[in-house]
């Protein structure tokens, strides 16, 4: 099976590194668009235009983002029992819920998120 390419005109920044800033399916003027140059729509340049949260930047802060939005509802959990923990007064059960939070927040902290699927623990019945 042959996939057809349509041939694009894109106008690239001029910085480092180069990004699309201006896509045309007809030729136009180099001298009023710097930067111009002809490619297929399959390149991989017009991709990650076109599909910005494929990039592996944009995955790993969505999984960087996910993680620290599980860290933040841990600490916030694990802070109602902490005043009776620091205080010594802390009940069997509440000693034993921290510990919970507390095991699954350092859990979380080892999270690889650089795979592709990372394994994220679960938490604790509240």
């Amino acid at each position: 099976m042959t996939t057809e390419t349509t041939t694009i005109f894109v106008q690239f920044a001029d910085e480092t590194p180069p990004r699309i800033i201006a896509v045309f399916f007809v030729p136009q003027d180099p001298d009023y668009w710097p930067g111009l140059i002809e490619m297929q729509d399959d390149d991989p340049r017009y991709q990650a235009y076109l599909h910005p949260e494929l990039q592996p930047a944009a995955i790993l802060k969505a999984k960087q983002d996910q993680k620290d939005a599980l860290l933040a509802a841990a600490s916030q959990s694990m802070a109602r029992i902490s005043v009776s923990l620091q205080l010594g007064d802390a009940t069997d059960a509440e000693t034993m819920t921290a510990k919970a939070w507390q095991t699954y927040y350092r859990a979380l902290t080892l999270v690889d998120i650089t795979v592709d699927s990372p394994v994220w623990p679960v938490p604790p019945a509240q």
